[in-house]
């Protein structure tokens, strides 16, 4: 397929000259080497791919991103301002590297192992990759051959992680158009649990690009509660791939919530191989101005008896657009799968837009599954009801926009995780007009 526009930044070529981890490994190199026979054939994926119609990456392809960072140094002042959670293991990367001063990953509890991506590529051989499809049309080839660092995550059977684990990736204006290729790796053995927060924050408004791929792997009866909040810059450009699979009994607690960037892009794939399994697959994006955030989901019912829950929630203002792809598959021996799919978004603008297409394809007879979408804007007598009531406009409209957002964080379970949240969002609610 030919590339319809000329990249600006020579992806290929900085992964052919720049120093990366695991060179000494004949394996990653040969996925290296494929990642990138991938991208010089395909390039970007344009508007005419499917999963790419409403999103273009033209002003992506076109800026000039830099490979290169400073060095940063933070205090731990400046870090208490940005993180999210106050009691936790936390690991800290800052423009791109790892900050071992300001992680806190000593003194772990028995059966947790939190390394760098570095340090585990030599043990990762049977999952780095495993998760992802290098061919499909997207940024998973750019982040394989260009993988420089990121969090592998490991418990051990049995074993229960009292504390949550932050990975804090943030951006600095000590590095303007930095390019961030981060690869994750989760791996919860059976029987284990662990809670995860994945934080990306800007600390000044410049351009940047964060493009990350968290491959998460849960053994029999393992869970995860896995969290993700993504606030940075307005000019910068985030693209992330998440993807597990998922045991016989394994549950997966996700939420994904979106409020920064100027192009944010979520791929997100549940794969329910074993009998029992179960996916909570949540999100909400808040947008403005001329923000746009796009949202694919996808979740393969490949074993009889799994179950699937999925609640996206949009706030659109100013100019922005969002889109969301939620596809759920329920393969052919797939019996008695059970799965409940709904996408809901207020439009506080008459200038916003949204693209919404919730999908279901099934294909064994005995399954219970229901999907759905709405779009509206806010409920006149509702507003109504509180301006009888003494508030003024402002804070009627606030109130309801609030209202519909929070339904999304009252299905976290965890007290703490559920207010850390809060807090972030209740600053960023826009007010309507």
């Amino acid at each position: 397929m030919k590339q319809l526009t000329e990249i600006t930044t020579p992806f290929g070529e900085v992964a052919a000259a720049k120093p990366l981890p695991g060179t000494e490994l004949g394996w990653l190199q040969q996925l290296r080497d494929q990642a990138k026979a991938q991208f010089e054939r395909h390039g970007l994926p344009a508007k005419k791919v499917e999963d790419w119609k409403y999103t273009s990456l033209w002003q992506l392809s076109q800026e000039g991103f830099s490979h290169d960072a400073n060095e940063v140094s933070l205090g731990k002042t400046e870090l208490a301002h940005v993180a999210a959670l106050e009691d936790a293991y936390r690991f800290v990367i800052i423009d791109g590297r790892l900050n071992a001063v300001l992680s806190e990953i000593d003194n772990l509890e028995a059966g947790l192992s939190i390394k760098p991506l570095a340090e585990a590529l030599d043990q990762a051989e049977n999952m780095l990759g495993d998760q992802i499809d290098l061919e499909k049309p997207g940024l998973n080839a750019i982040n394989t051959m260009l993988m420089h660092d990121g969090l592998a995550l490991h418990v051990e059977a049995g074993q229960k992680i009292s504390k949550p684990i932050e990975l804090l990736v943030i951006s600095t204006a000590e590095n303007p158009k930095l390019a961030s290729h981060l690869r994750n790796l989760i791996q919860v053995d059976a029987d284990a649990e662990v809670t995860l927060l994945e934080h990306y924050v800007s600390l000044a408004e410049t351009a940047g690009f964060t493009d990350v791929v968290t491959e998460v792997k849960l053994a029999e009866n393992a869970r995860l509660n896995h969290f993700k909040l993504q606030h940075e810059s307005l000019a910068h450009y985030h693209i992330a791939t998440l993807a597990s699979k998922q045991a016989a009994g394994s549950i997966w607690n996700t939420n994904n919530i979106s409020l920064g960037g100027k192009l944010a892009r979520n791929d997100i794939h549940s794969q329910l191989l074993g009998e029992e399994a179960h996916v909570t697959l949540d999100g909400l994006y808040l947008v403005t101005g001329d923000q746009h955030v796009d949202n694919h989901t996808r979740i393969d019912h490949a074993a009889p008896n799994t179950t699937s829950d999925e609640v996206y929630k949009g706030v659109l203002d100013g100019n922005s657009h969002a889109v969301f792809n939620g596809k759920v598959n329920v393969h052919k021996d797939a019996q008695k799968t059970d799965s409940s799919q709904s996408n809901k978004n207020l439009l506080l603008s008459r200038s916003c837009e949204i693209d919404t297409k919730p999908e279901l394809e099934i294909y064994a007879d005995d399954v219970k599954c229901a999907h759905g979408s709405t779009v509206g804007q806010i409920d006149e007598q509702h507003l109504f009801f509180l301006r009888a009531r003494g508030l003024d406009e402002t804070a009627a409209r606030s109130l309801l926009t609030y209202a519909f957002a929070v339904d999304v964080l009252q299905r976290i379970k965890s007290a703490p995780m559920r207010q850390a949240l809060s807090n972030v969002i209740e600053k960023r609610l826009p007010k309507g007009a």
